[in-house]
């Protein structure tokens, strides 16, 4: 109910005008209950969205076609990006952290550190099978990201599925060169 109200709420206004007591004036809470679960406005929203997106958004298949998995991984991302409501909704969750200390945190340690572990393990294997370049697949999954969390929050330039297509061309094609030991 109270996820719902806040979420209600952000698509009426904007992530910047809902306030917490917005949200329990809506959810028909005080803001005492609020804060008794959640830290900052930018932690309920948090929860709100990982409620409503769910990791399989945000996680690597693993069909055994690399290619194709990152296809449909990068395109995934795409669509909760590009998605009005939840685009700004991410883009006002990610921005909170940046003057959020304890949002920060929570998203450090219980989303980014759980789902960019296991896209890793994926990167990982797909390289002893030799599907892709032999590359820190910290690197390679920031590759893979990196172009469009640009797009939703530095250019505002629109992340299309064809534009999620060439950056995994482009990361697919690289070969990294030698390092001195071989």
């Amino acid at each position: 109910m109270i996820l719902q109200a806040a979420l209600d709420l952000c698509a009426e206004r904007s992530y910047a005008a809902v306030t917490m007591e917005a949200i329990a004036t809506r959810a028909q809470v005080g803001k005492p209950t609020l804060y008794r679960w959640w830290p900052s406005k930018g932690a309920l929203y948090l929860d709100a969205m990982t409620e409503r997106v769910g990791e399989p958004y945000f996680l690597i298949p693993d069909t055994g076609d690399l290619a194709a998995d990152l296809r449909t991984w990068v395109h995934a991302v795409t669509k909760v990006f590009t998605d009005g409501a939840l685009g700004e909704l991410l883009a006002g969750v990610v921005g909170s952290a940046q003057h959020d200390p304890e949002l920060a945190s929570i998203l450090h340690e219980q989303v980014h550190i759980p789902l960019s572990g296991r896209n890793r393990e994926r990167i990982r294997a797909a390289q002893e099978r030799g599907q892709v370049a032999d590359l820190d697949p910290y690197l390679l999954e920031d590759m893979l990201v990196a172009p469009l969390w640009y797009r939703l929050l530095i250019t505002g330039q629109p992340i299309t599925p064809q534009y999620a297509d060439m950056v995994v061309n482009a990361v697919l094609s690289l070969n990294p060169t030698p390092t001195g030991n071989d």
